[in-house]
């Protein structure tokens, strides 16, 4: 294939580049050299890494193309350029998590999905910006990352840099992780697919924590089978990729959750909320309203959770160095040592009721459905110690319970062009579901869509 013709395989799927290798019409140090270009024409414009490991890359990409060229045994990642939240550990490779305090360390181990990733061939090109510490707030050292459908916004957090950085084209998929949104809000926000798998499905071990009980790892594609192809590879629990894409959705119960649309005032998002439940109505689906008491209300709760733990996780530094953080992750930090054992204990006792609450809506539906976000990408990044901005009212309480939710793109908005995502939700361990359903939809609107960038 001419050398002018590669950038045009950024946006492809990951099955569709690994059969170019496989044709050897295409190598994976081609596709890696074309990714860091495109990495280099658009940052810092959108400013979603931290840290470029350009010679590691190419280095796994010659390994790689080794693979094909002697008919090796391949997998789907093998190499597929990829990146990763700079917030898990990389032995021998700065690990900042967004924040001053660790600008300069470099960790001793690889964490899991680190690991999983190398074993399974991929090219790893660097490192994503994130907010700091992962906790609603970036750090004025490194800048917030921005948008590629409108770089004057930001490209929603904390999972800044592999939302952006997989939606404009620079690699294939991304790690991210989740503690209230934190995947699925800029995966809404850039118009990506997000996923956060079931609680515990991909092993936190070289994660540095935020919420250990509400922490979720998993991936930020283009498209729900890339999505799905990255977590085979980074879960810990078989999943049969073929199984989630086999058969329609035809007869599948699809329960909306009322509560989480009534408070979205924006009408185009409603408006495009409205016409992806339709969507689903025609291809078959039988939708449905499900009740969830109180779920509209949850995010209080679950942030009792995140505040605690997230200050147990900082006391080292709580004391002593004040000066380094951004003042609003501090002043979460302060908040949380303010919260006694007797409320986080009940907190614990609602979440488990809360868990129970979904599990029975699910009993009733084989998946929910309800917008990610109340509105599209903003110009900064939203905020939840801004207790007026509506920001993970309609992710957290998922994080809360552990359900499987991923974010789809369901179209953009007339006014100002900018995505708005689809979450839907299944039972525990059922990801194959919420990928059938995501996938059915993404292919009946057209797939993914290009950015302007």
């Amino acid at each position: 294939m001419p050398i002018n013709n590669i950038k045009d395989l950024l946006f492809e799927s990951i099955e569709e580049i690994g059969l170019l290798y496989r044709k050897k019409e295409v190598s994976p140090v081609e596709v890696t050299e074309a990714t860091l270009e495109r990495l280099h024409a658009l940052e810092p414009k959108l400013n979603a890494f931290i840290t470029v490991l350009a010679d590691q890359a190419m280095g796994q990409a010659k390994a790689a193309e080794a693979v094909f060229v002697n008919g090796g045994e391949a997998g789907r990642l093998t190499g597929i350029p990829v990146s990763l939240k700079d917030i898990f550990m990389t032995k021998g490779i700065r690990t900042t998590v967004g924040s001053r305090i660790l600008k300069d360390y470099v960790p001793d181990e690889d964490a899991f999905v680190y690991k999983a990733l190398q074993e399974a061939g991929a090219v790893i090109i660097g490192k994503n910006n994130m907010l700091e510490f992962a906790y609603g707030s970036v750090h004025p050292d490194y800048g917030q990352c921005n948008n590629p459908w409108d770089v004057n916004r930001t490209a929603g957090g904390s999972s800044t840099g592999s939302a952006s950085s997989v939606g404009a084209g620079i690699g294939f998929a991304s790690i991210g992780t989740d503690t209230g949104g934190s995947i699925r809000v800029p995966a809404s926000f850039c118009g990506i697919v997000g996923l956060k798998p079931t609680y515990g499905t991909v092993p936190s071990q070289g994660l540095f924590p935020l919420s250990q009980s509400l922490d979720h790892i998993g991936p930020l594609t283009r498209t729900v089978r890339d999505n799905a192809a990255v977590l085979e590879t980074i879960s810990s629990k078989a999943f049969d990729f073929n199984s989630a894409f086999s058969g329609g959705i035809k007869g599948l119960k699809v329960g909306v959750i009322q509560a989480l649309m009534d408070t979205v005032t924006n009408p185009e998002v409603l408006s495009l909320i409205a016409k992806a439940i339709e969507r689903l109505r025609d291809l078959g689906a039988d939708i449905q309203e499900a009740d969830i008491p109180g779920i509209e209300k949850i995010e209080s709760a679950a942030l009792v959770i995140v505040l605690a733990e997230a200050s147990a996780v900082h006391k080292e530094w709580y004391d002593t160095r004040e000066a380094d953080y951004n003042p609003a992750t501090y002043a979460n930090l302060k908040a949380g040592f303010g919260i006694s054992a007797v409320t986080y204990l009940e907190t614990l006792e609602k979440q488990k009721q809360f868990k129970g609450m979904v599990d029975e809506a699910l009993k009733e539906v084989d998946i929910l459905v309800c917008p990610t976000m109340a509105y599209p990408a903003t110009e900064k990044d939203p905020s939840f110690e801004n207790g007026d901005i509506d920001v993970s009212r309609r992710t957290i309480p998922f994080n809360f319970s552990g359900h499987p939710a991923l974010s789809v793109p369901a179209g953009n908005t007339i006014s100002e062009n900018l995505p708005v995502g689809l979450q839907i939700i299944g039972r525990y361990h059922n990801e194959a579901t919420v990928y059938k359903v995501a996938d059915a939809f993404q292919q009946a609107t057209g797939g993914y869509k290009l950015p302007p960038i």
